[in-house]
């Protein structure tokens, strides 16, 4: 295969396959909904375990965002939704498409692990390998789980802060499923999605294609004189699928494909801030990604494995006053078992290799890296609704040698009063980008990997069952060998321990069936080994919303966030700001609903990074339509 058809121009293969599979395996696993259990379950998670966990048995701190609740707000992209949770914040240097950096209990973007259907999308040629935020739509998510801590032992370097696993869509129902948006409003915005889905008694297959247009306003900030405005598109494609070939074996895949062009301006050296661009400058990005694997059952499910490999590979194209190329790749194969000891005792274990790649114009030699990875981890009930998580991982880099981390956790539930207890301790390790070390200009070969120790504790506590529930958890991250960027000299080790600590708050109360209120406040103190505060993580967040519904089909969903005492480069002090949103929504009938929404209603004139505009008051009206199941 040739390295051309690693992006865009290969995209519709992946819809001709999509078809073709449906057409090939027929009937494909899916249980459809006139046979599903009426009986309430317990919420289940993922990421915390690496394997399917009750909620109250896990002892890390988990978010979780349900499909349903993308619906409520009809939001365009991923950091909609995840900065109206505790400990998450996000800064944007201008409209849609310009970079994002985003903040997990103080941590930046290059110590949170993303997963996409099991896919690994953050970008090896990037400053820090990290995913781009701000190319993340939500019109293919069906939940998102965010784990908060240190996740090394169980996920690798990078998951130092945390992990944001998202899962897209699937089938909807039995037979064929079409579930599509289409939204504009100010700034000349568009956006539409749809996903076409197919279930039956041996698996599903769904796909979706989705895009987003605007003409944006002006990064540099327009209240400084600044008038042109940057743009942005994004067309992404992305589907999954899984068979049954027998009733202990299965096949499954997932694939995503994402082109996006984003205009951004100038930034003067003699002020320190952003200008009106005058070159013409824009980025094109392009990605592809994918993942296939199998799992198989043995010993009447008593042990279970996973093996897969996935692939990605992205280019950055950049034009304008100082034109750039940037390739990255990356190539990873995984094996995962799960042995089923007793009711209440089981051993997960893995093995991982993860080989990526970079280069760019003003480095033509392709940099290299590779870890491989050996994981275990024990999970006991030693006593009824008392769990325990014991984990143990030794990573081998090709450069830096090995690295162990650990991870303990425990939780503890009473059924009698609805609460829940729970802690979590980990190490963890980021070993340095590839651009941190071999850049001509900002490189520094002699870095060496950062470590890092976090916990948390808190209490979970419902009360009326499960009318009001109420969270509170203490966390502490703290880090050695801070990899930093010093201007003009680079990149380089600081020295002591970057400390982040803070509480995160969080409330839901259902009101009536037809009212419901939720808040989450987030203080969060970070600082150097000199005391000085790290920039963009705001100390006070507050996140409130609501839900009222005068009848059953008029829906009123409000959300307002409230940002106090950050910091910038250079010691600047941001305004606090007050963002107020909201969506009116009405069911036309049970296939068809209409909405408008507003940002910004209060038009706050404020800024996440300084000198970078923001959006002004802005209206959108759209339409959502789900055919052939809910």
């Amino acid at each position: 295969m040739s390295k051309s058809t690693l992006f865009l121009p290969s995209t519709p293969r992946l819809a001709f396959f999509a078809a073709w599979t449906a057409a090939v395996i027929g009937p494909v696993g899916h249980v459809p909904n006139s046979m599903a259990q009426t009986t309430e379950l317990p919420e289940v998670v993922v990421t915390a375990s690496r394997t399917p966990l009750a909620l109250d048995k896990v002892g890390s701190t988990v978010e979780v965002i349900e499909e349903e609740e993308l619906e409520k707000h009809a939001r365009s992209y991923l950091k909609d939704y995840l900065e109206q949770l505790p400990g998450i914040s996000f800064a944007q240097s201008g409209p849609p498409g310009t970079i994002e950096t985003i903040r997990l209990r103080g941590a930046g973007k290059q110590y949170i692990k993303v997963l996409i259907d099991g896919i690994d999308i953050s970008d090896p040629s990037a400053p820090q390998t990290a995913v781009s935020f701000e190319h993340l739509l939500v019109g293919d998510i069906a939940r998102i789980e965010v784990l908060k801590g240190s996740q090394s032992t169980l996920y690798g370097g990078d998951a130092v802060a945390g992990v944001i696993a998202i899962t897209t869509k699937g089938a909807a129902t039995d037979g064929f499923s079409l579930r599509a948006n289409a939204e504009t409003g100010t700034y000349k915005t568009k956006r539409g999605s749809a996903t076409l889905s197919y279930g039956g008694s041996k698996g599903d297959i769904a796909v979706t294609a989705q895009g987003f247009q605007t003409d944006g306003f002006s990064a540099a900030d327009e209240n400084a004189g600044n008038t042109e405005s940057d743009g942005y598109e994004n067309l992404t494609f992305s589907g999954r699928g899984r068979f049954a070939v027998t009733d202990n074996f299965s096949l499954f895949f997932a694939a995503r494909s994402l082109y996006s062009d984003g205009e951004f301006d100038d930034f003067s050296f003699l002020t320190g801030l952003p200008v009106d661009d005058t070159a013409g400058n824009h980025t094109k990005t392009r990605q592809n990604a994918g993942r296939i694997g199998a799992e198989m059952t043995l010993f009447d499910g008593l042990f279970e494995n996973k093996i897969s490999a996935q692939t990605m590979a992205i280019k950055r194209d950049t034009f304008g006053s100082f034109p750039s190329t940037y390739e990255g790749d990356r190539l990873k194969f995984a094996y995962q078992g799960l042995l089923k000891l007793h009711e209440r005792a089981s051993v997960m274990f893995g093995a991982e290799r993860d080989q990526t790649g970079a280069v760019s114009n003003a480095d033509p030699v392709r940099r290299t890296a590779r870890i491989d990875g050996l994981y275990m981890q024990a999970m006991i009930e030693p006593l009824d609704n008392v769990n325990i998580t014991a984990g143990l991982r030794r990573d081998d880099h090709d450069t830096f040698g090995t690295f162990d981390t650990y991870r303990l956790t425990g939780a503890w539930f009473l059924p009698q009063t609805e609460t829940k207890f729970h802690a979590s301790y980990g190490t963890g390790f980021r070993a340095p980008s590839l651009f941190e070390l071999f850049s001509p200009l900002y490189g520094n070969q002699n870095l060496t990997p950062e470590e890092s120790i976090s916990w948390d504790a808190g209490i979970d506590q419902a009360f009326l069952d499960g009318a009001l529930k109420l969270s509170a958890s203490y966390f502490s991250l703290n880090t050695q060998n801070l990899i930093q960027f010093v201007f003009p000299a680079g990149y380089t080790n600081v020295a002591g321990v970057t400390r982040r600590s803070g509480v995160e708050l969080s409330a839901h109360a259902r009101l009536a069936d037809w009212a419901t209120v939720k808040a989450a406040y987030t203080y969060t103190d970070a600082r150097d080994d000199d005391g000085n505060r790290l920039v963009r993580a705001p100390r006070h967040i507050l996140a409130l919303g609501s839900e009222v519904r005068p009848t059953d089909r008029l829906a009123l969903n409000v959300t307002a966030k409230i940002v106090q005492d950050t910091v910038d480069s250079n010691d600047v002090v941001l305004d606090d700001y007050v963002l107020l949103n909201a969506k009116l929504s009405y069911e036309i009938n049970d296939q068809l609903s209409a909405y408008v929404r507003g940002e910004n209603l209060l038009n706050q004139e404020y800024q996440t990074v300084n000198g970078y505009g923001t959006s002004d008051l802005a209206i959108y009206g759209g339409l959502q339509v789900k055919l052939g199941g809910q």
